[in-house]
């Protein structure tokens, strides 16, 4: 039985450090948010490791390559809170220089790798860093402070952003529960056994390689399927736009033609529409279109025009008539010039990838 459970942990393991590798790999070439995801399941993959190496008596074994030195859990507060910003607000971005906050990480690893490579090499018993109060403080409960703060911030936007998808009258399946609290709830119970463990010293270990061991098969198996699964779809936030002094435009009737230039005219075919073309088409100032965008339709001119691009791949997707062109041939049809745009605007707007609405709507 005990060499099961250490095969196990060896394969869990390994589950987690490939996917954490290719999700750090897949956010720097292009979703951000991937990056702290793949650091948060790197340091739970280094945790069952570290679980596999008590279970064998590896980290006694004279040939032992230390790599718990390689691991901080000071990542996983940080992390979470940079994938938290990444995947709920819209308009974050996340700039070169806020790597700056992990040099703390760095230093403890430095300090840690540089104490047990001295004791090893002197042949001296040194005692454990652990021991050090102050590092022990910074090290163990820090983290847990750190992650029952992010937690609670990132709870708070999970909830405003369900809150919002109700508000726009998009149902939420249990699919989309999942896809909005899985992660949190994870985090949450492991935070919980963590400060458990740690400040209650409750016998709890058992529980997190169990936990651990479930969610990182569950989270590779989900990764390898769909790597932005926990990436949530952006909803627009209209801005607040004061009426121009354009006070001899009926609003309604404007909007009615606005919209019978996209439904009867088809204008959002136009694959580099601007906002001063369509305004020059209906012959009005481009602000006073902006602003009949923003105030009446709550929504800015790339998402109001990409959302009859969204809604004319549907249709044709539903018509027999358009049944022999390719998914990609009816994007370009409908305005959209790239694959990746087109993917990423049909998943804001549906909270499905193409294939995936494909799958559900034969």
């Amino acid at each position: 039985m005990e060499n099961w459970k250490a095969i196990l942990y060896l394969l869990a393991f390994g589950q987690g450090i490939i996917l954490s590798i290719s999700l750090i790999f897949r956010g720097i070439k292009r979703e951000r948010a991937s990056i702290f995801l793949g650091i948060i399941l790197f340091v739970l993959a280094l945790e069952i490791l570290n679980a596999w190496g008590i279970q064998v008596r590896y980290h006694k074994a004279s040939y032992a390559i230390p790599f718990w030195n390689i691991q901080s859990y000071l990542l996983l507060p940080l992390s979470l809170w940079f994938f938290a910003k990444l995947t709920t607000d819209q308009d974050y971005v996340f700039r070169k220089r806020y790597w700056l906050f992990f040099t703390p990480i760095l230093l403890e690893l430095t300090i840690r790798s540089l104490w047990h490579s001295y004791a090893r090499w002197t042949g001296k018993s040194f005692p454990s860093l652990l021991d050090i109060p102050i590092w022990f403080f910074l090290t163990e409960l820090l983290p847990i402070i750190g992650m029952c703060i992010v937690l609670a911030v990132y709870g708070r936007k999970l909830f405003a952003f369900q809150s919002d998808w109700k508000n726009n009258g998009l149902p939420l399946t249990i699919r989309g529960y999942f896809r909005l609290y899985g992660l949190f709830g994870f985090l949450l119970v492991l935070t919980i056994l963590w400060f458990a463990g740690v400040v209650l010293e409750w016998p709890v270990f058992a529980s997190v390689e169990a936990l651990l061991t479930i969610c990182l098969f569950g989270l590779g198996y989900i990764g390898y399927l769909s790597p932005t699964f926990f990436n949530l779809p952006v909803l627009v936030k209209p801005k607040v736009v004061e009426k121009p002094d354009f006070l001899n435009y009926d609003d309604l009737a404007e909007l009615k033609r606005l919209h019978a230039a996209f439904v009867q005219d088809s204008l959002h075919t136009q694959s580099k529409l601007t906002l001063e073309e369509l305004a020059a088409t209906l012959h009005l100032p481009s602000r006073y279109v902006s602003y009949l965008i923003n105030t009446h339709c709550a929504s800015n001119f790339n998402n109001f025009v990409n959302r009859f691009r969204v809604e004319e791949v549907i249709r044709k997707l539903g018509d027999p008539k358009e049944q022999h062109k390719t998914v990609l041939a009816l994007a370009f049809e409908a305005g959209f010039n790239s694959k990746s745009t087109f993917n990423q605007v049909f998943r804001q707007h549906t909270g499905k990838s193409p294939s995936q609405y494909l799958l559900v709507h034969k």
